[in-house]
């Protein structure tokens, strides 16, 4: 049985040991995790993995990234103005979205903040957003707290803040909580009154509590209902009706009637149901919004891709470059591209020659020759030379950018069960208004107006939607909050539904089905050489930074290989690399091993599956689901892998761009598409559903509808669970719902219920969608255990 790494929670493959005085410490599944485990440690935070050990929750993280990531552009004075701003102790603050973000031991660690960085005021995580909030003080330094985040594992990305769209949203925020307290005081008071009066308060007191529900009742009434009296208005302005409609006008008519039986010393009245009704209402849409604000904004999206830093070169002298956040780059700039960079515009090669990755944008791991003139796109790294470029297309007007528009057109879209929940609220208003009009008529014809009156508020109490319009918002809060508590972030309520529908899972094989980690799977020697073959690959390999430089690296590493001097190293991209050693030429290339140009070894190399693949697979089948992999790797490579995992030749397709991928999957309607890598962005904004498992890169974790927070496929089977059974809740609640009201417009009707009955049964019907929605599915109360 495989070992889990004590930082990450990941299975390990390679262990990494730390080697203490007093103790080892591990396994790790790399060096970065040991890294930062030492790192941890340096600073007096070993208690770190303490709490880690005992909190209920617990979330995998992936392996941590060692990056030489620069931030002194969060000290310029252009990005500040921007990105920072005072909070309301005047403290200059940032937000950052942190990478990495597991367990309730992350919170303990970043509000630590303070003890170990010179100059920050506070720290404060929102574990639901992963964004951490750092205040400073005059002599603090933005760059150093970015770096120290960085260094314990959690990479930070600053976050824009609009002073006054932020303004405006607490004043919002204040204000429903405002609405929302007045209507809980007075529903509590007023119920205190209604008992009494219920249980037969004598003719002294009812007239005094009677009055005193109208007091409490006024202002739950006017000001509490406002927003429902506003949303009313604006559809019967266009023309439409809305649930709200109903509801504003039981509102109106029962406080109209409840002062008329107060003047005529009637000792019946309705606000208890009707203070309780918009409490109610209020509460679930203001607890509803709040989860669907748990993760970023849309517009947070392109801070997400476009890197932390780049060199800006002085036109007059290349040798002069200043750093510069690439919000900032403008046409005509010239950039310096060093290796292992991510070219953050589109532009011409100005000077020098380098090999491009483009796997980003063409899905494709082949690397790309470059030159001075060549073209080259935003989203494509540098690998090898320095290159300097003439940027043309910058931020949303490059490739990569507009790519990312199409990602966010596909985002605020409300779940068709909603719009279907809004039909039927709207025939069944039009109903009940048609129905209290005819039987207002009908009665006051044959009997008196006040009997006419209290049947057409009979009608309208009894059949007030409240149960209707809380039905789907309340099973959506429940189900949203929940899934996040289990490290499942789903954007939005529309998303439940779509993967109810869907038919169809796309997965991309990197990250997801595979580990995402090289492995020498095999290595054959062929003829004996003058050095072993550990020592060529040590001594050859030694500097490269090359994903199979690195695998080979990691696979010698155990037998001790020896340090030789070597003579015109070479290292070719796309090709391999050689050297002189000795009085040898050996080459390492095309998965082979030559001493003087014959071949002396060969390996194999394979990205290894993840160990809950194949059960993950098994898991989405048996959901209904037809799978097919999506990957833009080589055939051979993608059909080995299926071949593993029992796939046909039909349920994969290889050497795929991001945009044939797109193709793909838009022609396939109720789909998902689950995928990790940055290139993955427009396939999953493609999908009916798009799911971006932990370890991606950041485009795709924002550009996907869910976002798992950790890595692999063995949550998509439980989260196609969770969406299928939520659903089910919700129908129930449903027919629940317009079966109470279709008995309720009878019985009032026919008139065998009075005003008062209606006040009193009224709030069963909501009561009993909330049981439902509290009690859930048999399925549902197992998963949320």
């Amino acid at each position: 049985m495989m070992s889990a790494c004590i930082h990450c929670d990941q299975e390990v493959l390679t262990a990494y040991y730390h080697k203490g005085h007093d103790h080892d410490a591990g396994p790790f599944c790399c060096q970065g995790c040991l890294t930062v485990y030492n790192i941890i440690n340096f600073k007096g935070l070993s208690e770190y993995y303490d709490i880690k050990k005992n909190v209920a929750l617990l979330k995998k993280r992936a392996p941590v990234e060692l990056k030489n990531n620069h931030y002194s552009y969060l000290n310029d004075t252009e990005f500040l103005n921007e990105y920072a701003y005072r909070n309301l102790n005047n403290e200059l603050t940032m937000e950052f979205y942190l990478e990495g973000i597991h367990c309730l031991a992350c919170l303990w660690i970043i509000e630590k903040l303070p003890a170990f960085v010179p100059g920050v005021l506070s720290a404060k995580l929102n574990m639901g957003r992963s964004v951490a909030t750092i205040s400073i003080d005059s002599t603090g330094d933005f760059s150093l707290v970015a770096k120290e985040l960085d260094g314990i594992g959690y990479r930070p990305h600053p976050l824009k803040i609009n002073q006054s769209t932020a303004d405006l949203k607490i004043k919002e925020e204040r204000s429903m909580i405002l609405k929302i307290g007045i209507a809980a005081a007075a529903a509590g008071n007023i119920m205190l009154y209604a008992v009494s009066l219920y249980a037969g308060a004598g003719p002294e007191y009812e007239q005094v509590f009677n009055a005193l529900t109208v007091l409490f009742a006024i202002p739950v009434l006017t000001y509490c209902a406002f927003p429902f009296y506003k949303n009313s208005y604006i559809a019967l302005k266009n023309k439409t009706l809305s649930i709200d409609v109903p509801i504003s006008l039981s509102l109106i008519m029962g406080g109209i009637m409840g002062i008329y039986n107060l003047i005529n010393h009637v000792p019946e009245n309705y606000f208890d149901s009707l203070t309780a009704l918009v409490f109610l209402l209020l509460l679930s849409r203001y607890f509803l919004k709040l989860i669907q604000e748990k993760g970023l904004s849309t517009s947070d999206l392109h801070f997400f891709y476009q890197g932390e830093s780049v060199l800006k070169v002085n036109e007059h002298n290349h040798s002069d470059v200043v750093e510069i956040h690439p919000k900032f780059i403008r046409p005509n700039d010239l950039l310096k591209i060093l290796p292992n960079q991510v070219i953050p515009a589109d532009g011409k090669v100005i000077s020098g020659e380098s090999y491009l990755n483009n796997s980003l944008l063409t899905g494709e791991s082949g690397l790309q020759k470059i030159k001075a003139q060549d073209q080259v796109f935003s989203g494509t790294m540098n690998v090898s030379g320095e290159l300097i470029i003439e940027v043309e297309k910058a931020n949303h007007e490059s490739r990569l950018g507009k790519i990312l528009k199409n990602v966010e057109t596909g985002w605020g879209q409300k779940a068709q069960i909603i719009d279907i929940t809004n039909q039927i609220s709207k025939y069944f208003a039009g109903a009940v208004l048609t129905l209290s009009v005819i039987l207002y008529f009908v009665t006051a014809r044959h009997g008196s107006q006040k009997e006419a009156l209290e049947l057409a508020l009979t009608l309208l109490i009894v059949t007030c939607p409240c149960a209707l319009a809380i039905a789907t918002p309340l099973t959506f809060i429940r189900t949203l909050s929940k899934a996040a508590q289990k490290g499942i972030i789903i954007k939005d309520d529309a998303v439940i539904e779509k993967l109810s529908r869907a038919q169809k899972i796309f997965i991309d094989k990197t990250g997801t089905i595979t580990q995402n980690q090289l492995q020498v799977m095999q290595m054959n020697i062929i003829n004996q050489t003058a050095l072993s073959v550990f020592d060529i690959i040590h001594n050859l390999e030694r500097t490269s930074l090359h994903p199979v430089a690195i695998c080979l690296k990691e696979f010698v590493k155990s037998s001790l290989p020896r340090d030789y001097d070597v003579s015109d190293l070479k290292e070719m991209p796309g090709v391999g690399v050689s050297g002189h050693i000795n009085g040898h030429f050996y080459e390492i290339k095309n998965y082979g091993i030559y001493e003087d140009h014959i071949l002396v070894a060969e390996f194999k190399i394979q990205d290894a599956l993840r160990p809950d693949a194949q059960a993950s697979l098994n898991a989405l089948r048996n959901e209904g689901l037809k799978l097919q992999i999506l990957s833009g790797d080589k055939t051979e490579h993608v059909k080995e892998i299926a071949l593993k995992l029992g796939l046909t030749n039909d349920e994969y397709q290889a050497e795929l761009s991001p945009e044939k991928k797109s193709q793909v999957i838009k022609s396939t309607p109720n789909s998902i598409m689950v995928g990790d890598g940055a290139n993955d962005a427009i396939a999953l904004a493609s999908a009916g559903t798009g799911i971006a498992v932990f370890g991606a890169m950041d485009i795709s974790l924002r550009a996907a509808d869910v976002y798992m927070n950790y890595p692999g496929l063995s949550s998509v089977a439980e989260l196609m669970v969770i969406s299928k059974e939520t659903m089910k809740v919700i129908y129930r609640n449903l027919v629940l719902s317009i079966s109470y009201n279709s008995v309720s417009v009878f019985l009032a009707y026919t008139g065998h219920i009075s005003p008062l009955a209606a006040a009193i049964i009224m709030p069963l019907s909501s009561l009993t969608v909330l049981i439902s929605t509290l009690t859930g599915t048999k399925t549902l109360r197992k998963l949320w255990k």
